[in-house]
């Protein structure tokens, strides 16, 4: 175990609400926005019910031994606390560029990139960098909630940028560590220290707040840093194009998007015209594949990151041979198309359980 790292404040008076009262208001939710934010939710519904199955795990997400050994700021405040976790996350940035995406978070300032439905009244949180609040003070309140307080506010404890830094509240204790690595990346830790204070009548509520929503939020939250973070770096400092492989990535995209998309034809086709057989089952199995890869990616095509790593300015790699506006809404377009195939089939099988020929639909 290496040394903790000296908490190095700097005085404040007193707790402050600093950053908060700067001229920043987030922007409000869209219809776009809400409905994104649902589906973010309801994607994440699995992990909220299955994170205390899975806690022995989930404590140590991302993080590899040693960083769960290493000392962090913090550690000693709480020396009882009965939740603790070190998670971890790699980022293609730098520190000081994956630095001021933490320094900007909190309810109506920047958002906490995670469940915004959950934790920011459904605004949007910042995919741009806030000059407003980007000066950093020890004292400062970090909302978690619209009206912050002494004992709901994390509070800046102390910081070194772009290094680490260190939040708190009461019965918490948050610490993040950025540690630069070889090929120019970001090794991005953080780790939470939490008293259950049974003398609270509240931590009957706080409890399950945090044993089930902690995870998925956090993860979510460490991977909208990723997100931001690498998208503005590669605005800053574009990647080399490599043509080749980039053209082989769109190319194999492609026919794979034709590919799908020809069976989401014949499935509605063949709802249309009462033909749920074998042929419909297996293009349901294609579809379905496509729908479970692109969920566990956090929406988010894998062959996106591959084609963004070869050079590709960022975005949906299908808007290369699709209008920028279709590659965008791509699941907008198609969950409409789903639920009638869905409906169509449905109603072929009830049919044929009902001993009637399927027919058309509409018959």
């Amino acid at each position: 175990m290496v040394p903790l790292i000296p908490i190095r404040t700097h005085p404040a008076s007193g707790p402050s609400t600093g950053l908060a009262t700067t001229p920043w208001v987030p922007s409000p939710p869209t219809p776009a926005d809400l409905a994104r934010q649902v589906r973010d939710v309801v994607a994440d519904l699995p992990r909220f019910l299955t994170a205390p199955l899975l806690r022995s795990w989930h404590l140590r997400w991302g993080a590899d031994p040693a960083e769960v050994a290493d000392g962090m700021p913090g550690d000693d405040l709480f020396p009882r606390a009965q939740y603790r976790c070190t998670r971890a996350i790699t980022v293609a940035a730098p520190p000081e560029d994956v630095w001021p995406w933490l320094v900007q978070v909190g309810c109506l300032r920047a958002g906490w990139y995670s469940d915004e439905l959950l934790d920011d009244l459904s605004h949007p949180s910042a995919r741009e960098i806030v000059p407003h609040l980007q000066d950093l003070k020890v004292g400062a309140w970090l909302p978690m909630a619209p009206t912050p307080s002494a004992t709901s506010a994390f509070v800046v404890d102390g910081f070194e940028a772009p290094r680490w830094m260190l939040w708190r509240t009461p019965s918490s204790s948050w610490a993040w560590r950025l540690v630069a690595l070889p090929d120019g990346g970001t090794r991005l830790i953080t780790r939470l220290h939490a008293v259950y204070d049974w003398h609270r009548v509240s931590t009957a509520l706080w409890v399950p707040l945090m044993e089930f929503g902690d995870f998925p939020m956090m993860r979510r939250m460490l991977r909208g840093i990723r997100e931001r973070a690498e998208a503005e770096h590669r605005r800053l400092v574009p990647l080399q194009v490599d043509g080749r492989r980039l053209a082989l990535i769109r190319r194999v995209h492609t026919a794979a998007w034709f590919s799908i998309e020809s069976c989401v034809g014949y499935l509605l086709y063949s709802g249309l015209t009462g033909r749920s057989d074998r042929r419909a089952g297996a293009a349901a199995a294609v579809v379905a594949g496509e729908c479970l890869v692109f969920t566990a990616g956090g929406f988010r095509c894998p062959m996106t990151a591959l084609a963004e790593n070869a050079g590709a300015a960022g975005g949906s790699v299908t808007d290369i041979y699709l209008p920028a506006w279709f590659a965008r809404n791509l699941p907008a377009i198609h969950l409409p198309l789903l639920v009638a195939i869905g409906c169509l089939h449905g109603r072929t099988l009830r049919r044929r359980r009902a001993g009637r020929p399927p027919g058309r639909a509409g018959s």
